[in-house]
């Protein structure tokens, strides 16, 4: 049984919060999905890369650890607040979580041992209560439905929940290929004889080496931005445009590969690397990230052949779950997936300049949105 009261350590300071990691690892160990963005090293590497720190926006170590009275690390709340603009005196500040990225962090929120999970949120919201001077709003990520409504202010627009979706592995492969559609079953078949009728042999290599990611990482970098950039085909965004965002993964992926927690899939054809996609161990999880391919390939549904054999690999190696990330598109739904659901919540502060100052802020964020996409149109 969880205890009444949990013991709440407040971080302002970078190395309080990385002297939690083997605790954190050991917390992480526990969560029902376990992800890459939960772990110490994701978060640690994020705001070393990723904290802001100019004038438009200046972000502020605001992080929490929860102890039960046995002194036992039972949740780590990795935030911040973000003050917009960057002075202090003026500007608005939100309290968030780390992850504010353009979808590289799929997903956010506190790092809870199952058994503390509402007792946890509670907590932080008592203590934030008393401090509702510290912030103007908090973008509440990761909760149970419940929480989410009881945290959510009524007239704030509520971002819609985050859906993950993932495979529950059988022994064999043959047995979830029984499980599958007819489409989907065709799907497959038609990738692996469209090569072989065009007469292409291919070869599957799992990079898991620190002295392969390098390389490997720069061709994944190579292959997601020509797909992004190559028109006639499903939209994708180039997520990793900028150098900071490559640093930063390519520094977490040899950090997994010195765990032999990385298993980057690639597919090639006459010894050249045309389709590739990150996968992080998480245990018995294996979670699949972002892809990319070589769209000369594309009529032959290479991603869906990457994929299959991720699904084999998987499975040969004992993995008991197969995380296919975020998101309801095609490419995940046609494997029947199994969906968790995170829920989000904004809650605005009680001050009296609070309300004014979020719903002025989205108003004209939402414009110059509605200006940009008109612009690109």
């Amino acid at each position: 049984m969880a205890a009444a009261r949990l013991q709440l350590q407040v971080i302002h300071h970078f190395e309080e919060l990385a002297a939690l990691a083997s605790e954190w690892d050991a917390l992480e160990q526990k969560l029902y999905l376990r992800t890459p963005f939960t772990s110490s090293a994701w978060n640690l590497l994020w705001w070393r890369h990723h904290r802001e720190s100019k004038m438009t926006i200046q972000d502020e170590l605001y992080s929490f650890a929860l102890r039960n009275d046995r002194g036992e690390l039972v949740a780590v709340a990795p935030m911040m607040v973000s003050l917009r603009p960057g002075i202090k005196a003026l500007g608005i500040r939100v309290l968030q979580f780390f992850g504010a990225d353009p979808n590289i962090t799929e997903i956010r929120g506190p790092i809870c041992d199952p058994e503390y999970r509402e007792l946890v949120v509670a907590t932080l919201q008592n203590y934030l209560h008393t401090c509702r001077r510290k912030w103007d709003w908090i973008e509440w990520q990761g909760l149970s439905l419940p929480q989410a409504l009881i945290l959510a202010t009524p007239s704030a627009a509520q971002p819609m929940p985050r859906v993950v979706c993932y495979l529950t592995l059988p022994p064999t492969w043959e047995e979830l290929k029984t499980s599958l559609s007819r489409n989907m079953k065709e799907a497959i078949r038609k990738c692996f004889n469209s090569l072989k009728r065009d007469r292409h042999s291919h070869e599957m290599h799992v990079v898991s080496k620190p002295d392969e990611v390098h390389a490997a990482m720069q061709t994944f970098f190579d292959l997601h931005t020509l797909r992004a950039t190559t028109g006639n085909t499903v939209e994708h965004p180039n997520v990793f445009r900028h150098e900071k965002s490559r640093r930063f993964l390519t520094e977490f992926a040899h950090k997994m590969a010195q765990h032999d927690r990385l298993r980057l899939f690639q597919v090639k054809i006459q010894g050249k690397v045309v389709a590739t996609r990150i996968g992080f161990v998480c245990g018995r999880h294996l979670y699949l990230y972002y892809s990319g391919y070589d769209v000369e390939w594309g009529k032959y549904s290479i991603m869906t052949t990457v994929v299959v054999h991720a699904v084999q690999w998987a499975i040969a190696n004992g993995f008991e779950y197969l995380n296919l990330s975020t998101g309801r598109d095609y490419s995940k739904m046609r494997w029947q997936p199994n969906e968790y659901l995170l829920h989000n919540a904004i809650q605005i502060s009680p001050r009296l300049r609070s309300a004014p100052l979020f719903h002025g802020y989205h108003k004209i964020r939402s414009g110059a949105f509605s200006r940009f996409m008109a612009r690109r149109g």
